[in-house]
């Protein structure tokens, strides 16, 4: 899979892989940003994954033309079927319409009843494939094609920690109060970050993750 490099503003590289969401292609750059992270630890100031790119960001005094050919030859030598050293998490979701608030307007807009919504959406296994847009938000990739729908036309200012969602191809959890433009279809007490652990976030990229559904009594006393 062939990759581009080109200038990011005064000192940075973006790196771009094919614009398709993939879990091969997540794997990819996990293991070409370790590398990188490893061989470039004196001069990287940091490293932004996403689907299908990597931006780098380096100090002001670094050659950037030669960190691009430098970047290609390792790129061409890494074996990216080497194991990944990940963890498998099994996260209690209560699907409840009072916790999913979009699930009744989801049902509608996808012809499919909210049991069907629950089974398609809790029975995949998927892949964390970067952390992002707030810290411990785990963007999976492996959402069930029937699942996909468009984001909300208007953002709401806040939802609730732990809001389990769909937005566009991609389900991914709100490890923080904050504001959300995806459609909420459940809810997880499962703590995703906190910034007083000496691991403030648990789930890391290349990690798997299944959605268990709980009921409404189990997730009030949880």
């Amino acid at each position: 899979m062939p990759i581009t490099i080109l200038q990011f503003g005064i000192s940075g590289l973006l790196i771009s892989w094919e614009n398709i969401i993939s879990s091969k292609t997540s794997r990819k750059i996990y293991h070409f940003n370790k590398v990188i992270l490893k061989v470039f630890k004196n001069e990287i100031v940091d490293s932004v994954p996403t689907y299908c790119s990597l931006t780098l960001y380096f100090k002001q005094s670094t050659s950037l033309i030669k960190l691009k050919n430098q970047l290609f030859n390792i790129y061409h030598t890494i074996d990216f079927s080497t194991d990944i050293n990940s963890h498998h998490w099994k996260i209690p979701v209560c699907y409840h319409p009072s916790l999913g608030i979009d699930l009744v307007s989801l049902s509608s807009t996808l012809k499919l009843s909210i049991d069907e919504i629950i089974l398609l959406h809790s029975t995949p296994l998927y892949t964390v494939d970067f952390i992002g847009f707030l810290p411990g938000f785990p963007y999976l990739s492996g959402l069930d094609t029937q699942l996909h729908a468009p984001r909300l036309s208007s953002p709401r200012p806040l939802v609730k920690k732990g809001s389990v969602a769909i937005g566009g191809k991609q389900t991914g959890i709100y490890a923080n109060t904050s504001p959300a433009g995806w459609n909420i279809i459940g809810r997880t007490r499962f703590e995703l970050f906190n910034a007083k652990d000496i691991n403030p976030c648990p789930i890391s990229p290349m990690d798997t993750l299944q959605f268990i559904p709980i009921t409404l009594s189990e997730f009030n006393t949880a």
